[in-house]
Order: C-alpha cells, then structure tokens, then sequence
C-alpha cells in the first residue's frame, strides 16, 4: 500500500517539572527523552524504564526522542531487550520495592507484547524467606536482575534476612544482615537448578572487604546490614559473574558456588590494581565478561566492564560516575584498565542503579552508559568519545550537591527490535479543534515499529456495521511519533467536507501490520475532549 498524501502534525506535549507526554489515545505518562547526538550512534532503539517516586513503565524509545511502546504500570526494574530460544523477547520485574529491594515476579514478553512466561520465586519448606517488614510475598525474586542464559534458564537475585556475626565490622556476634541470594531457575518449569547465599560463603567474602558503614544497621532483624548488596548476576560456561555493591567488588563462582576470584574496587582482592588513575571503584553496578581468551596460558585475559557509581547517598562528597573495562590476568593476578568514559561536559553522580553497556556485538564497539538515579544515557564510541547523551528527567532540588530527580530508570540499553503487536490500532476523533466543521483525529499504535502511515476512513454508518461497510477513504497522512494527529476538513490541507460523517475508521500503512484497522469510533464534540 502506497502513502498518497502527507501530513505532519506533532503530538502535544504538557509541561511538568520534567515534560512529559500526554496523548489522547492512552492515559500513559512518559518522560520526553530529549536527546543530543555528536557522532554516529548504533543502530536500534533505547530500552529503559522511566520511574517516579510511586510508578513506572518499562519503554522503547527512538533516537528522536518518540516513545515506541509502553508497557504495563508500576515499579518496573531489571528491564531489558534479550533471546529466548532464537527468538527476541523483554524481561523485566515488577512487584513489591522494598527499600532498595524488592519482592516480584519477572515477565518474558515476546515480539508481540505477549507475556509467555512469568517465573517466580515463592517460599518453600526448603526455601524460606524472611524479610525486614515481617511481610509475606507471592514471590521473592528480588528487583536487581533478570539474565536470560543460552540453556533456557533465567539468573535472578533475592534477599533473605538472617542472623551473623557483625563484629568485624563493628556489629554485634548476632547481628542481623540482608544476606544475598543467587538462584537461577529453568522458564518453562519454573524449577530452581542453582542457589546460593553469601552468608553460607562469608569465609571467601569477608565482611572487612564491605565498605558501606554499619550505620547502626544490624541490631535487629527490621534494620538488617545490607550484606552484601548484590546487584548483578551473569553466566558464563558453568561460572557466574556476581557484583557486590557494598563490597564494592566483582566475583567469579563455580558451579558449587565456591569463589575463584575476587576483584575488589579499593583493595584488589585477588588482582593487583592498576595504578592508572581512575582505576579503582566502589558501589559499581552492572559487571559483565565480554571476553576470555588463551584459557589456561600465561597470558589469559578477562575483558571485565561495569558501571563504577563510586557512590551512595551517604558519599560527601559526591564523585564522578564513570564506566569502567578492565582486562585481568588470572596468571599473574595482575589488571589493566582498558577505558574510562564519561561525560567531560555534563559529568555525573549516581548515587544508585546504572549499567554499562558492550555494543560490540551490533558491530560497532560502542558502550551505553545509563545512569540509574540520574536520568540520563550516554553513548560512546570505539575510542572513548561521547556520541550521545539524553536526559528524561530534572533535579527536583536544584543545584544541591546531593540531587534528586523526578524521573530515573534502573538500568538503559539498545538493541534493535521489530515490535508486532496482536492488538488494533487506538483511535481517538472528535469535531471541532479549531473549526467546527473540522474532524481532528489522533491515532496510535502501542509497539508497532515498522508502521509507516496511516489511511483514515469515514462512514455515515452506525459504529456497528461502520467497520464493515460504507467506509470512504478520507486520505493517507505520515506516521509522526507515538501518536500522530489528523485534521480533516474543508479549511485543511486535505480539503475535504466532512459532513455526514460520523464515525472513523483508521487503518495502518506498511509494515507487518500493513492494512490492520481499528475499530470504529463515534465523533463527539472536541469542547468534551482535550485538545492540544
């Protein structure tokens, strides 16, 4: 089908502290993601989950700064792009967020923003939790991670409260801690195949090496010490790859949970530090291995990144946040850092949350930094420089050396994506706006990439049989963002007299929804409608 006529026609925005989206065809809020490119970027769209103090949507942005898609309301974490079988899907966590932790479920959705899999973790004879507000949740699985393995199988995290001794640092013998759990369960029986706790394994994660102070934590089981603040979790052959934020370190398990090694961001652990300034880190989010080569021989190298927050919000004050790739040498137990990005123009301090992204499987050795608590992404090229930067949300203490902001997002990625949806277009249509012999029509289509129009219809037929007959063709206009409006009428570029009709038809130009059309709607006044 052939785009005859084009109309471009912005979607309104409302101001708030941070602008957001307001549409007429759904009654989602979305921070506007205004964004900065000074350079070539990588190819596909950007995944984050934008989040208010009470609320939250994982989304799918472009580089224009439209919203693509919007998923379902609430306090969205661990929201990213990933495979399942071949075939490409969304993770993420919604649930219960419990000071920094968290008590849910994660959804798999498919290409068609289908959920296919919810896996959960409930407690069990076997598996009891315990948690600091004495509540009892359908599931445990805690807000920090959600990594899709090649075997079919999902790593997630969870925390426990229980009982140890806190006096090497500072606590009591029977102290009380937010131990970290790591499960990974198989998505289609929903079956645990690994745990582990930290608290079983404190004699290889010494409690000296955590350097966020007790703070008084750790006297009773409803103020528990965060031991150790696991934060990200990744598989790699029979291994995991584990980050502590507190500790401020990185470790590689065995397939029995037993420590291989240890890398920790102020004293080195089981690698010497690199004395290249800016090397060390603390409260680092988002640890991944993007290469292991000559296993075995004296010049095996580890590619290692992560997101170094360096950190929390008792850190006065506050320091750059950077990202970080180190290469490791388990011969000799030595390190070097590879690259330190970060924005010389816009710096910033996150206190919590963030990730570093590889790009280098999409070809271009690109990294994309989000930046958890500040609400902004950065995109790097292959030799370190900025080529992007979007912010999608405003401090809400102005310049204060320990900001806040109105809009932030766990974690942010890119990947390219081709978005199906099973559901119909969403019209909206009324007289008026302007002209009371005008029709302003809005029309979007949650999710739908690919769609490069759209051909509105009018009928003079009631709703029941317009869809069906009767149906007029009223002109093709060009797809603009998320929702595009449509003017129709005599004192319009379409020309057209709109007398008659009363109902609309809006029907989808290209892609794999080529020729879906929405159901019809009946035209009202635009003085009962928002318009804008």
């Amino acid at each position: 089908m052939k785009l005859a006529l084009l109309t471009l026609l912005p979607t309104a925005i409302s101001a708030t502290p941070w602008p957001t989206h307001k549409f007429h065809t759904t009654n989602i809020s979305a921070p506007i993601l205004n964004i900065t490119t000074t350079g070539p970027t990588t190819p596909g769209f950007l995944f984050f989950a934008p989040s208010t103090s009470t609320s939250g949507i994982p989304a799918i942005y472009a580089d224009n700064g439209d919203l693509i898609w919007h998923g379902p309301v609430g306090k969205t974490y661990a929201y990213q792009p990933q495979t399942l079988n071949g075939e490409p899907v969304l993770t993420f966590w919604q649930g219960h967020n419990v000071k920094g932790f968290g008590y849910g479920h994660i959804s798999i959705l498919n290409a068609s923003y289908e959920e296919i899999h919810r896996v959960t973790l409930p407690s069990s004879e076997s598996n009891k939790f315990v948690t600091a507000t004495n509540e009892s949740f359908p599931s445990y699985i805690d807000i920090h991670e959600s990594t899709i393995t090649e075997d079919g199988t999902i790593i997630v995290t969870a925390v426990n409260v229980t009982q140890t001794d806190l006096r090497p640092v500072g606590g009591k013998k029977d102290g009380w801690v937010q131990d970290g759990l790591v499960y990974e369960i198989d998505i289609e029986t929903n079956k645990v195949l690994f745990r582990w706790s930290a608290v079983e394994h404190k004699a290889q994660l010494p409690l000296e090496y955590v350097e966020y102070p007790l703070n008084g934590a750790g006297g009773n089981s409803s103020a528990p010490y965060e031991y150790p603040h696991l934060n990200s979790v990744a598989k790699y052959g029979d291994h995991y790859l584990v980050s502590s934020r507190y500790m401020c370190s990185i470790f590689l398990l065995d397939k029995n949970g037993d420590v291989v090694w240890l890398f920790h961001g102020q004293k080195g652990g089981s690698y010497i530090l690199p004395s290249t300034p800016g090397s060390k880190f603390c409260y680092q989010h988002d640890a991944r291995i993007h290469g292991h080569t000559a296993i075995g021989e004296p010049n095996e190298t580890i590619t290692l990144s992560l997101h170094n927050n360096d950190n929390t919000d008792i850190t006065l004050p506050r320091r750059l946040t950077t990202g970080l790739v180190f290469a490791l040498y388990p011969f000799n137990k030595t390190s070097t850092l590879l690259s330190r990005t970060y924005d010389a123009q816009d710096p910033v301090s996150a206190i919590s949350q963030g990730n570093y992204q590889s790009l280098h499987a999409n070809g271009t050795g690109h990294y994309l930094a989000g930046h958890g608590a500040v609400p902004k992404i950065e995109e790097y090229d292959v030799s370190g420089r900025l080529v992007m930067r979007g912010w999608f949300g405003a401090k809400t203490n102005g310049s204060s050396a320990t900001s806040t902001y109105d809009w932030t997002s766990y974690r942010a990625y890119r990947a390219e994506w081709i978005g199906r949806p099973k559901g119909l277009p969403v019209v909206s249509a009324c007289w008026g706006g302007g002209d009371e012999r005008n029709v302003t029509v809005w029309v979007s289509w949650n999710g739908a990439t690919d769609v490069e129009g759209w051909r509105v219809y009018g009928s003079s037929s009631s709703l029941e049989s317009a869809a069906a007959k009767g149906l007029m063709v009223l002109g093709d206009v060009v797809k603009d963002g998320f929702e595009t409006r449509i003017m129709l009428g005599a004192s319009t570029s379409l020309g057209l007299d709109m007398k008659g009709v009363s109902a609309i038809v809006v029907e989808a130009v290209g892609g794999v929804g080529d020729g879906v059309r929405s159901k019809a709607v009946h035209l009202g006044s635009c003085s009962r409608q928002r318009v804008e």
